[in-house]
């Protein structure tokens, strides 16, 4: 069985490397946008260099269009001509849509496939019920995703919460398989100097978190949490990385609680430079909020702060649970309450062989959950389920 899997997602090396391990690699192919942008164009990602890739042109890069919102993202019109070209001579029974299932993308694709005879699957990450989309728009994106149930032979949900949804609405075979794994051989526990960017974190319990800069992330929580802590914790530090919208009224935050000293935002970091971090971390903290219809749908930096052995503190919101075990492998709290964040901060900062434990825990289940190797395997099965 050859699987055509068509989407911008796995332009993406970190994305792609996981289907380098599937067992059956020269069973798939891939068509990729000849270019993807993200956060206004600052960022061009090329498609992986494989002899298994295709490309074409795709338009729509975001989801602030007027009028069509996000409708047409990524939509590659070159999908046609191509599935019609290569459909045989490839041997093609199954498209694989990355894009979710209430976009035309996702429609278009589907309905093609169906034209040629093949059959489709789609992914989806949302967690949230698809109730949240109210009026008109609402309206138009309630029939796309029925369009695309009906039109499709299955589903793949990134979580567990996305396959409760779709279980609702359909009873088309469905599987909980992330768009892609992690990487345990890389991100893998290793001494380092505890120095980083010229900081020097000798004899300091060092909180990182890795992620975007908005409001749903919950920086502002840890940022008040982390202040609080600071008395009975003084030798405590905070690395924030990552940029978004909210840079500035974290840094507003930051100035007016006086964390000049101990709080260090950087905007970037290299694969490699992440790694290190997470090396000379003490805690992960990532403290997701539940937001304008948004709730986390995975959290891959909380994956590799774990396979690093770090444990993480987060919050009961969206599919966090499918990442942290409570008391496991890390501390989950309520969301958007400093207080409890606060108490695990302390709690991690006072105890390094309860750190130890569940960091430990944590890289084991998600090397048997989450890695490359496993989540190819999963999706094999997916595809052979479906003849």
């Amino acid at each position: 069985m050859s699987i055509l899997i068509a989407g911008y997602p796995y332009i993406r090396e970190s994305y792609f490397k996981t289907l380098r391990s599937y067992p059956e690699k020269d069973k798939l192919f891939f068509l990729l946008p000849k270019e993807w942008k993200i956060k206004d164009g600052k960022v061009v990602y090329h498609p992986p260099k494989d002899g298994n890739v295709s490309t074409v042109k795709a338009y729509f890069f975001h989801s602030h269009y007027p009028i069509i919102g996000g409708l047409l993202k990524g939509w590659m019109p070159g999908y046609f001509k191509f599935l019609l070209r290569e459909k045989n001579k490839k041997n093609i029974e199954v498209v694989f849509t990355l894009t979710e299932p209430i976009l035309l993308t996702t429609l278009y694709q589907a309905v093609i496939a169906k034209m040629l005879g093949l059959k489709h699957i789609f992914f989806t990450w949302e967690n949230v019920s698809y109730d949240k989309f109210k009026g008109l728009n609402g309206l138009i994106k309630r029939v796309i995703l029925n369009l695309n149930l009906t039109l499709s032979d299955g589903v793949i949900c990134g979580n567990k919460k996305a396959e409760d949804i779709i279980k609702k609405i359909t009873n088309k075979n469905t599987a909980i398989i992330p768009l892609s794994g992690v990487d345990g051989n890389f991100f893998s526990p290793f001494k380092k100097e505890r120095i980083f960017k010229g900081l020097d974190l000798k004899n300091k319990v060092v909180f990182s978190f890795v992620g975007s800069i908005s409001y749903r992330k919950g920086i502002h929580v840890a940022l008040e949490a982390f202040n609080n802590i600071l008395p009975e914790i003084p030798d405590a530090t905070f690395i924030i990385v990552g940029s978004g919208e909210y840079e500035k009224e974290i840094g507003r935050t930051m100035n007016t609680l006086g964390l000049a000293q101990s709080v260090h935002m950087i905007p970037w970091l290299s694969h490699d430079e992440l790694k290190d971090l997470l090396a000379v971390s003490d805690v992960f903290l990532y403290p997701s909020l539940s937001y304008g219809g948004w709730e986390e749908q995975f959290g891959y930096s909380m994956a590799e702060a774990s396979l690093m052995e770090l444990p993480v503190i987060s919050t009961f919101s969206g599919s966090i649970e499918d990442i942290i075990i409570n008391n496991k492998t890390g501390i989950l709290v309520e969301a958007g309450i400093e207080k409890e964040l606060g108490l695990a901060m302390i709690k991690l900062a006072k105890d390094i062989n309860m750190r130890k434990v569940l960091g430990s825990n944590g890289r084991k289940y998600i090397i048997e959950n989450y890695s490359y190797d496993v989540v190819a395997t999963k999706f094999k099965e997916f595809f052979h389920s479906l003849k």
